[in-house]
């Protein structure tokens, strides 16, 4: 039992950093194709990569070390098939007309082995006919597909980290596996009448997607302050220095010209739209809906930039002055105190929203702008959605 339960708790170390690597791109998906973000989605997604990344695991740890590997003189392949059921009836203590040798003959390797095989592939077909929608002919190909990755994964030891295989290309295993998957799912119908259906999930997500979380302006604000701008900065610094000309001062390479460009002069000629905005279908518009211009996006940035963040970074700069450093002098005092002011009034406005569920901040409201979802909604969708919340 170990030998299964070791490379599952290596999955479960391994998981959360997989995990939050794909935090974003699922993020940007869900948003981009239902407007909503859904728990329920994200449970059968990341429970589905926990369990290919067990499976994963379970065909190649543990991992022995190469020099024993290299000393290996077995088989690498089997091509006869159901060399296990010729394997099982001749070692196990199986009688058919016995019923005291069928539990003792489950609990031998020769059942245990293949046993395994067949149940780790069980999930994968579940999953494909419940989220995925496959049908049984495209669960059997696919599972054949997973099982065969799998196996040329041994046969490659391990894309070629070893020298020769540490683990036998064995065709039963495609057999099994694919009749794991089969199993699965022929089985899901039966399991999906107590899971809310996959047509549920989307049309649920889509009608909640016409409204702007706080949520979906943080992945857009993230892809636009922490990637693009950063990779402006970056090209700006590269295009001053290929060109032959004087360094900008840093605040103005990486953070001033960045802003404009990502926040104000992209989405002025792209309908209100920055590129984390275009990817989670959101744009900023006038709250009558008319289309924003140059000089309301650079009052609107200017405020979250210029009172918003200066005030945070200030605060912060000047806390560490006065306190850490020991630099109390009046002029540092009064810093801390005006910057302290506009950071807690910030704050308070962002709780405030946040609290309400308008995130509609300040700086939105002084510049009579709003956010709204691109994102369009059929009847039929509407429908759909109201007849399963009854």
């Amino acid at each position: 039992m170990s030998a299964y339960l070791g490379p599952v708790k290596t999955a479960l170390v391994t998981f959360p950093f997989l995990a939050l690597v794909l935090a974003l791109p699922f993020l940007v998906i869900v948003y981009r194709r239902y407007g909503a973000f859904s728990w329920w989605r994200a449970i059968v997604i990341y429970s589905f990569i926990f369990y290919l990344l067990s499976a994963y695991f379970l065909i190649i740890l543990p991992l022995p070390s190469r020099e024993a590997v290299a000393q290996f003189t077995g088989p690498k392949y089997n091509l006869t098939p159901l060399m296990a059921l010729r394997y099982f009836i001749h070692t196990t203590v199986f009688s058919p007309t016995n019923p005291y040798t069928w539990l003792a003959a489950l609990k031998q390797s020769a059942f245990i082995q293949p046993f395994f095989n067949v149940v780790l592939t069980i999930p994968f077909g579940f999953y494909l006919r419940y989220y995925f929608k496959r049908s049984v002919p495209q669960i059997i190909m696919m599972s054949f597909g997973l099982s065969l990755f799998f196996e040329l994964t041994q046969l490659s030891g391990l894309y070629g980290i070893y020298v020769r295989p540490y683990r036998l290309f064995d065709v039963d295993d495609l057999i099994l596996n694919t009749t794991g998957g089969l199993i699965g799912g022929v089985l899901a119908p039966i399991l999906m009448r107590a899971l809310p259906s996959r047509d549920t999930i989307d049309a649920k997500s889509q009608v909640r997607g016409v409204r702007v979380t706080l949520m979906r302006r943080l992945v857009a604000f993230f892809i636009d302050f922490m990637i693009l701008s950063t990779i402006v900065g970056l090209m700006i610094r590269f295009l001053f220095h290929l060109l032959g000309l004087a360094q900008l001062p840093d605040f103005l390479s990486e953070m001033v010209l960045p802003l404009l460009f990502v926040f104000v002069i992209w989405p002025a000629f792209n309908d209100g739209q920055t590129l984390g905005k275009s990817l989670v279908r959101i744009k900023i518009v006038r709250t009558d809906g008319r289309p924003v211009g140059f000089w309301r996006l650079l009052l609107r940035e200017g405020l979250l930039y210029g009172v918003a963040y200066s005030s945070l970074i200030g605060f912060s700069n000047f806390l560490i002055e006065y306190f850490g450093e020991g630099q109390r002098t009046e002029i540092n005092l009064a810093a801390l105190g005006f910057f302290g002011i506009l950071a807690i009034l910030f704050i308070l406005n962002f709780i405030w929203e946040t609290i309400t569920r308008h995130y509609r901040f300040f700086y939105d409201a002084w510049a009579d702008t709003t956010q709204i979802s691109t994102l369009k909604v059929s009847d039929d969708v509407k429908q759909r959605a109201a007849e399963n919340e009854q």
